[in-house]
């Protein structure tokens, strides 16, 4: 009996150490599919990306290059999450960038990073505290 208790503890202790680790790596991913998928920054004014030499050969959301990594990021991210609403979030996000509509899949990227970010309690800082908490969502 002893044994047996060790054991399903132990299993749950490994459990619960390897969640917060798939949880970061869920986070991570939707936060780099947003950033691929990101329009370049227009502010009306002339160049304002460009600003290092690296700048003018970078490429923006709507190349498709870019819709393809981020449809992968974004179906690696969904075959790992078990939130209901991130779930229903990602799969969105997964069609629209199998259709090629990239600002309609970032815009369910973000949805689905608040609820990754939800539910990891609100960690890491520095990507949840950039998620749109209501209204519109606009660019990272």
């Amino acid at each position: 009996m002893n044994k047996l208790t060790g054991v399903t503890l132990g299993v749950a202790a490994l459990a619960l150490w390897a969640l917060p680790s798939v949880a970061q790596a869920q986070l991570a991913e939707v936060n780099e599919a947003i950033k691929v998928l990101t329009d370049y920054p227009g502010k009306g004014q002339r160049a304002t990306a460009f600003q290092t030499a690296d700048d003018f050969t970078k490429t923006w959301g709507a190349d498709v290059r870019n819709i393809d990594k981020a449809a992968g990021l974004l179906q690696d991210a969904l075959n790992k999450t078990t939130d209901a609403q991130a779930r229903a979030q990602l799969d969105l996000a997964v069609d629209y960038a199998k259709a090629r509509l990239h600002k309609e899949a970032r815009l369910s990227a973000q949805g689905a990073l608040f609820y990754l970010c939800k539910q990891a309690g609100g960690q890491p800082a520095d990507v949840c505290d950039k998620v749109p908490k209501k209204g519109s969502y606009v660019a990272p």
